[in-house]
């Protein structure tokens, strides 16, 4: 009884499998329109960038470096001992005037060093920062064709122009009711 019951009830809710057909063609069709999907995708990139910064630097290397400092310090030095030499000794007092006063600048700057004196100096580096970037990415179209008579809507990978006409595979089913 069950299995009679079952039966009846098969045939009558699912008539279209029992005595149904189903046709494939091929037909054309025409773009109406198209739309483009698009949506958005945010990501984290690395990027180099320089960074500076202005800092107090302690004074150190300068102060062993021959500099402006030195050669006045020198020309001073050598015209006192310019003044202070006489006769044919004028040439070596003048020379050792000149030692003796880029020796004294020297040792100035030496000592200003070693009193933790700092300058101002601008010191740059490479850091490397995560920037979030969000892109427009196409996902797919939606296209709008004319077939047979009627405006159906699709989505497509490809993308199409109105008015081209695309080939579209179509699928018909009969069933008696």
């Amino acid at each position: 009884m069950k299995k009679v019951f079952l039966t009846i009830l098969i045939i009558i809710v699912f008539p279209f499998s029992l005595y149904g057909k189903t046709i494939n063609t091929q037909t054309s069709g025409f773009v109406h329109s198209v739309e483009v999907l698009k949506k958005f995708v945010t990501k984290k990139v690395p990027k180099k960038e320089r960074i500076c910064e202005i800092k107090q630097v302690p004074v150190t290397g300068s102060s062993q470096q021959f500099g402006a400092e030195n050669l006045i310090g020198a020309l001073i030095g050598g015209a006192i001992g310019n003044q202070l030499g006489k006769g044919g000794g004028k040439q070596g007092s003048t020379a050792i005037g000149a030692l003796i006063g880029s020796e004294m600048v020297r040792k100035d700057k030496v000592a200003r060093a070693n009193n933790d004196s700092f300058v101002e100096k601008e010191i740059c580096r490479l850091q490397r920062i995560m920037h979030t970037e969000t892109i427009e990415q196409v996902y797919g179209y939606k296209l709008s064709i004319e077939v047979d008579g009627n405006l159906i809507t699709m989505q497509s990978n490809r993308s199409y122009n109105p008015g081209d006409t695309i080939s579209i595979s179509k699928q018909t089913t009969y069933s008696i009711f």
